[in-house]
Formats: C-alpha cells, sequence, structure tokens
C-alpha cells in the first residue's frame, strides 16, 4: 500500500572518492573547514600510493579528491617551499600545482622537470593520467643554470617521462635574445636506446670572437651498423 511504501526507505551508500588512504603531515598547522577541506601550513605532505605532493601551503577537498599546492612568500619577499610533485620517482617542481587524485590529472604552472641530460623548464603543463604532459610556452636546455644562457622555446609540446618531447614550432635562444633558427617540429629522446634526435650545443664566449654555439646538429640512428651525426657551429 502507500502507506507501508512511504515507511520503507533504502539507506544509499556513498562511496569513497578515493581507492587507497591519503597520508598527510605538516610541520606548522593544519586547518579544518565545512565541507571536507584541509589546509597544510609549513612543510606539508600528502602521500597517496605512489603518489607525493610536498609544498609550503596545501589545501586538499577529500570529497573531490583534489589538491592545490603553492610557496610561501618569506620576509625577504622569496617564494619559498615550491611544489614539488613526485609519481613513480619523476620529480616535478613548480611554482603552483593542482592534482586530482581520483583522475590523475592536473594542472602545474611554470614546470621544472629533469628528463635525461636536458632540462624542461616554464610555461603552463597539463597531466594526463598516464603521466604525459602537455606543455604551452616551456623551454628545453641542457644548461643547469637557474636561468639557462641559452635553450629551445618550445611552443607547445607533448612531454613523455623518461622517453621523449615532440614539440611543434620551436626556435633557439641565447642570452634571452632569439635566434632566426627556426624548425617546425623537433623530437628530442630520452631514453638510453639507439634513436634519432636533436643534438644540443655547448654554449660560450671568445675574446677573439666572442659568444658561440658549437657542436649542435642532428644525429641519424639509421642502423645497428651505420650512423650519422651532422653537427655545426655559429
Amino acid at each position: 500500500t502507500a502507506d507501508s511504501l512511504k515507511n520503507d526507505t533504502v539507506k544509499s551508500v556513498k562511496k569513497d572518492p578515493i581507492d587507497a588512504p591519503v597520508y598527510y603531515e605538516c610541520t606548522d598547522s593544519m586547518v579544518w573547514s565545512r565541507g571536507g577541506n584541509a589546509y597544510l601550513y609549513g612543510s606539508g605532505k600528502v602521500k597517496y600510493e605512489k603518489i607525493e605532493l610536498t609544498a609550503n601551503v596545501i589545501s586538499m577537498n577529500m570529497d573531490s579528491s583534489v589538491v592545490h599546492a603553492t610557496g610561501r612568500i618569506d620576509s625577504t619577499g622569496v617564494n619559498t617551499g615550491l611544489p614539488i610533485f613526485k609519481d613513480g620517482g619523476t620529480p616535478y617542481e613548480s611554482d603552483r600545482m593542482t592534482y586530482n587524485f581520483k583522475s590523475k590529472k592536473g594542472f602545474i604552472n611554470n614546470v621544472y622537470t629533469q628528463q635525461g641530460d636536458g632540462f624542461i623548464m616554464g610555461g603552463k603543463a597539463k597531466k594526463d593520467s598516464t603521466d604525459v604532459l602537455y606543455s604551452q610556452d616551456g623551454m628545453y636546455t641542457t644548461c643547469d643554470a637557474e636561468h639557462p644562457h641559452f635553450y629551445i622555446r618550445l611552443t607547445r609540446a607533448k612531454i613523455r617521462p623518461k622517453k621523449d618531447v615532440v614539440s611543434g614550432p620551436l626556435y633557439l635562444v641565447v642570452a634571452d635574445v632569439p635566434l632566426p633558427l627556426a624548425l617546425p617540429f623537433g623530437y628530442f629522446p630520452f631514453t638510453e636506446s639507439y634513436s634519432s634526435g636533436f643534438i644540443m650545443p655547448s654554449y660560450g664566449d671568445e675574446t677573439e670572437r666572442g659568444f658561440y654555439l658549437r657542436d649542435g646538429g642532428y644525429y641519424f640512428a639509421i642502423s645497428d651498423k651505420f650512423d650519422l651525426r651532422l653537427t655545426g657551429e655559429i
């Protein structure tokens, strides 16, 4: 009857948005708010399965499985405790990061990571669930200076960690001066296997001839018994 149906109820079970425990800690303070939000201040750390995120300031929502991480400006005006993201051992540094533990997707602002003998930095990047990064307005260089003396500007790039970078239009920049050396696309392998790819030049300064780029070019892995290396200098 209508009366008996009215009294019969079925309790809905809310599923946990994530499938494994989330561990978190900080050295300063931890604040909880309504809506399942938590704020970690001072060397905050969040761990989920193989994923680890550290930053000076971390906010997370357990219902939506989303975390936001930033640094903090100290009394001297320096941004300290910048986010460092690790997924299976590959670290990514950034100014600001948003990550979803459930979908394993995230956004990284001003990314910095070492791949092989080179470094990828700058720009904005989107990480998908397969750990591939899609970067815009970044740069690739073998110079380990905080502000590289030379680099290749990558207008758009697809970065496969420990494998390769495939880029759209790119051009060479030396001492912050763009050179008239542009290519419609580029391929930079990170693997130790036998493969073709660009050879980054070495950068320096001579008293007689000035600044130079040496031994840059392209390596052709034609076969197991034959290869070709084309290099030049400017």
